[in-house]
């Protein structure tokens, strides 16, 4: 009698079973993108309301106290309408009536995430950046919150960018890569992490996998994850990047290393390599050419002026940033050097 194999082991079934899940997984990002949307429309009309009524019929606190009270009472199963959040709503359609391009990104961002870019940053061109960076990654308010206090716009879009992309890709390709790179990247290290004296780049490599949301909002648009200590191998020689991803702007493999140190030249030669054998073993035949990208704690930009033309490949180079967070007990307060060297030593130990 022939054995029946059980259907659930088969390739078939494994695969259709990774696209029902991807097809329930869109369904549910596009439902909360469409309700957040309606959400937000409410949210500016209801500040239209209020700004136009305020202007003709010159109502101040108490009328907006009053309004807000009502609004309770006639929708009882619903929260956000305190007289703070209110004004908040006016401010948003006062800020955004004549900005539609700033307008319909806030419409894909959420309410509390709104209220932080829309307090703290006060310039139309960084609102736009921080923004694009909710919009594209659906991310917390804190992590926006982390970003702008960390200047994320100042240093990675201000900033020059260090690359080689213009002599090693077509011009169009070329525009793309430079697009996504940033000059700086800033990342909210976890708390013992930020109490090390030192840090090697397995510490931080390992936080950012166990965080990766946070790298691939990180780094921008498009970024997909692959994995990390990826392997390449060269006859006998085996090699690991860091970190892979996969760029839909650019439809290129991206190769990020880090390095806890300033930039060396020796860095890019290692980069040349890793990108000629991701072109060679993984890239597929539709994809563009794959993308270095080095992550060091000083860009060195003498040394990567002269040794980014000699290379190759498509490399960028930037700096990482990482926060200096204090431990939640010491948050407000100066410090006790006994303490944090305490923490420091145990931090150390169980390294």
């Amino acid at each position: 009698m022939t054995k029946k194999h059980d259907p659930q082991t088969t390739d078939a079934y494994v695969n259709a079973l990774k696209e029902a899940k991807q097809l329930i997984t869109n369904s549910q990002e596009q439902f909360l993108r469409s309700a957040n949307r309606i959400s937000m429309e409410v949210r500016f009309h209801l500040g239209k309301i209020i700004d136009e009524n305020s202007v003709k019929y010159d109502w101040g606190k108490s009328v907006l106290e009053n309004f807000s009270n009502d609004l309770t009472i006639l929708f009882p199963g619903s929260s956000g309408f305190s007289e703070r959040n209110l004004s908040y709503m006016r401010q948003f359609y006062s800020e955004y009536k004549n900005h539609p391009e700033l307008l319909v990104l806030a419409k894909e961002v959420s309410w509390g995430t709104n209220i932080v870019i829309m307090t703290k940053v006060k310039e139309i061109q960084p609102r736009l950046y921080y923004l694009q960076m909710a919009a594209e990654t659906m991310c917390s308010r804190d992590m926006i919150t982390n970003q702008i206090s960390a200047m994320a716009y100042e240093h990675g879009y201000l900033q020059d960018k260090k690359h080689n992309f213009h002599a090693t890709l077509s011009e169009i390709q070329a525009a793309k890569a430079e697009n996504i790179l940033k000059g700086g990247y800033f990342f909210e290290a976890a708390e013992p992490l930020a109490l090390s004296k030192t840090l090697q780049e397995k510490q931080v490599e390992d936080d950012m996998v166990r965080r990766i949301k946070e790298v691939i909002m990180m780094l921008g648009k498009g970024f997909s994850f692959i994995g990390n200590q990826y392997v390449l191998t060269a006859g006998k020689n085996t090699y690991r990047i860091d970190l892979l991803f996969f760029n839909r702007v650019t439809q290129s493999l991206i190769a990020v290393e880090l390095k806890m140190t300033p930039f060396k030249a020796e860095f890019a030669g290692k980069m040349n390599l890793y990108l000629k054998l991701l072109d060679e073993k993984v890239k597929l035949e539709h994809e563009n050419n794959s993308i270095g990208l080095i992550l060091c704690t000083d860009r060195n930009d003498v040394e990567v002026d002269y040794i980014l033309p000699e290379m190759k490949r498509p490399i960028g180079v930037a700096e990482l940033k990482l926060s200096k967070v204090l431990p939640k007990e010491l948050s407000g307060k100066l410090p006790d050097p006994e303490i944090l060297k305490k923490k420091i030593l145990q931090n150390i130990r169980e390294k």
